[in-house]
């Protein structure tokens, strides 16, 4: 199997895996605490495999540290996006958005460039699912989005160089894990602790779950970076929100609809214009 095909099929496995985790916390009642738990086992997991990998270079350190730091801007602007928004208006702009940033920061920082039928399926894939944002008159919820969207392209770029740079997939990711993983935890432990360990009592084996396909899924999109376009597989991933709406389908019981169904063919479409570009 070529580098290219790897990396599609990597990448595409990752968004079912990304779904499936993201799934996990929505049907939580208390999203916190559920997104606590998948922090505190993607921990206990980076912990175990600590031993196995190697520490990275000093300049790798220094990616990590600001992949950490925009992640958890990210979290922030996110949180903030919900609170005054829905499902509707804010996820769309998270993940339709940041494609189109890592074709233009890719190109500054790694000096990468996709073909023109590369980018119009880039295109057509963001497209695709920006169409299910649902639009209102309310400017908090987009404009905190749309930061979010900004710190997904960042990050993605961010840990491209890192993996890249660092020695192998795990040795990145293990030490991205163990400090990314920290903050949520202690702050659901100081703030809202009965809440937290009830949710333990309840939602352990979703818990478990959820944090074990959060890291594989980041795992196999760190080492599809290795292999292949970055831009590309920033692009591939964001099929996760189609997946993801098939399993609020099935699961949740939420209706397809129209919209969904026209996304699905954009994102659909856009990942075959992607997959045969040069």
């Amino acid at each position: 199997m070529s580098d290219a095909n790897l990396a599609t099929l990597l990448v595409l496995i990752s968004a079912f895996m990304h779904a499936s985790w993201n799934a996990v916390v929505k049907s939580s009642t208390d999203r916190l605490s559920s997104m606590a738990m998948v922090d505190s086992v993607a921990f206990i997991v980076a912990l175990i495999v600590l031993p196995f990998v190697e520490a990275p270079a000093v300049p790798v350190w220094g990616l990590i540290g600001l992949s950490v730091a925009v992640n958890l801007f990210y979290r922030y602007f996110l949180i903030r996006a919900y609170h005054f928004g829905d499902f509707g208006q804010v996820y769309p702009l998270v993940r339709g958005l940041p494609p189109l940033l890592v074709v233009v920061f890719a190109t500054l920082w790694l000096g990468e460039t996709l073909s023109p039928l590369g980018l119009t399926g880039v295109v057509i894939l963001s497209l695709g699912v920006l169409s299910l944002l649902r639009v209102t008159e309310q400017w908090q919820a987009p404009r905190n989005a749309l930061a979010a969207g900004v710190c997904v392209a960042l990050y993605t770029v961010i840990d491209a160089q890192g993996v890249r740079s660092a020695q192998g997939v795990l040795s990145y990711l293990v030490y991205f894990t163990l400090i990314l993983s920290v903050p949520i935890p202690l702050f659901a432990a100081k703030r809202r602790r009965q809440a937290l360990l009830q949710h333990v009592q309840g939602h352990w084996r979703m818990s478990v779950f959820g944090g074990l396909t959060y890291c594989a899924a980041y795992a196999l999109v760190l080492w599809a970076m290795t292999l292949e376009n970055v831009a590309k597989i920033a692009a591939l991933r964001e099929s996760s929100v189609i997946i993801g709406a098939v399993i609020a389908t099935l699961l949740f019981k939420e209706p397809f609809g129209r919209r969904r169904l026209i996304a699905a063919v954009a994102v659909t479409l856009g990942i075959v214009l992607i997959k045969f570009a040069a």
